[in-house]
């Protein structure tokens, strides 16, 4: 394939990434993501600490819900493509680095179909997440979280894809540094 054929053309030398989470992500290539959805509760008592020092906190999460998170998702996708439709991309890198992917996420490189992707969660924390170098003394931390009904999710799907196989137009290239080059991130 030659240079002028192609619709896209991507050329980066780093993609540096310390987190992915919460139904997100790299996506390099063709891509088709359709009805991703994504629900979250969250209840923090503290929040997040990166690289602190706490020292006699008390923090308390009432979450006493009759009915918590209630998620009904009911949807019918269909991918129907056009006879004759080029997709065409090229991509070149030199390194992608994720220190961390989770809850749904997603490094893709390629020709990609994402039909559908669904993610609910609910988190409780008495403190947060800790990230770093924490230092932590004399500290309470306290979660009631007595729902009658605990996050109900009712999920009705109907994915249809009528796109067929197609031949793969994406092409990518990972990059070797030059000579003499760091090859840390």
């Amino acid at each position: 394939m030659r240079m002028s054929d192609r619709k896209a053309c991507v050329v980066f030398h780093k993609i540096s990434v310390n987190n992915i989470e919460d139904s997100s992500g790299i996506f390099i290539g063709t891509n088709e993501a359709i009805g991703w959805s994504a629900y979250k509760k969250s209840n923090q008592g503290f929040g997040s600490l990166s690289d602190s020092v706490l020292s006699g906190s008390v923090s308390v999460v009432r979450d006493s819900d009759a009915i918590d998170m209630p998620v009904r998702d009911a949807r019918f996708i269909a991918l129907t493509e056009a006879g004759g439709s080029a997709r065409q991309s090229a991509v070149e890198f030199g390194s992608v680095n994720v220190n961390s992917a989770a809850n749904a996420s997603a490094i893709d490189i390629g020709d990609i179909k994402q039909l559908g992707w669904r993610t609910a969660k609910k988190n409780n924390y008495g403190e947060g997440k800790n990230f770093g170098s924490n230092h932590i003394s004399r500290s309470i931390h306290v979660v009631f979280d007595d729902d009658a009904v605990d996050n109900p999710i009712v999920v009705q799907q109907n994915v249809l894809d009528r796109s067929g196989p197609s031949a793969s137009s994406v092409q990518i290239v990972q990059k070797n540094p030059p000579a003499g080059a760091d090859p840390a991130p």
